[in-house]
């Protein structure tokens, strides 16, 4: 009988040990957030975004994918075809393979493989073009490059707020007449 006590004791403080060790490693269930993780994004294929002041059109860009984040209005582009027109009438179009369209300043910046041609024959190439939307600037940066007729123009930036019918040339500035293809 003193060996069954024994027994059913030692059952019990086994059976006890088994429920406090159970109970401690219950693991915590996570709490459930409607915060989701990371941006929402909303993608479109062949899209076309444009800016228009006072009825008269100053950009247009249409891309193979665009990709709008819902919280912020940005938009990521693919594959780029677009187009600024000048105040004169001249427009300078262009192909980008990436770009990004800032939701609240409406900047653009474009990069990957850049070319542009201007509608009189200029042609610009770069690693990234910007525009700057509150000053009207377009700005040709890494290793810009612009030939118009007779004149080849490389720098760190070239700027212009006219379609590059008249630019500046900051960093490492090099014009060159009569050698240009």
């Amino acid at each position: 009988m003193a060996q069954s006590k024994w027994i059913y004791g030692g059952g019990a403080v086994l059976l006890a040990g088994l429920i406090v060790w159970a109970v401690a490693s219950v693991p915590e269930i996570p709490q459930q957030t409607d915060t989701p993780t990371g941006p929402r994004i909303m993608s479109y294929m062949d899209n076309t975004l444009h800016e228009e002041r006072d009825g008269r059109m100053i950009w247009q860009m249409t891309a193979e994918q665009m990709n709008v984040d819902i919280d912020t209005n940005d938009t990521g582009m693919v594959k780029i075809d677009g187009t600024f027109y000048s105040d004169d009438g001249r427009t300078l179009t262009l192909k980008a393979d990436e770009g990004r369209m800032d939701s609240k300043t409406r900047d653009i910046v474009l990069t990957g493989t850049i070319e542009a041609t201007t509608s009189d024959g200029a042609s610009l190439r770069a690693k990234q073009i910007k525009w700057t939307a509150a000053d009207g600037s377009l700005t040709a940066e890494g290793d810009a490059e612009l030939i118009r007729d007779d004149m080849r123009a490389t720098g760190d930036r070239i700027v212009s707020t006219d379609g590059f019918q008249k630019f500046s040339i900051l960093g490492n500035a090099c014009i060159e007449k009569g050698g240009a293809k």
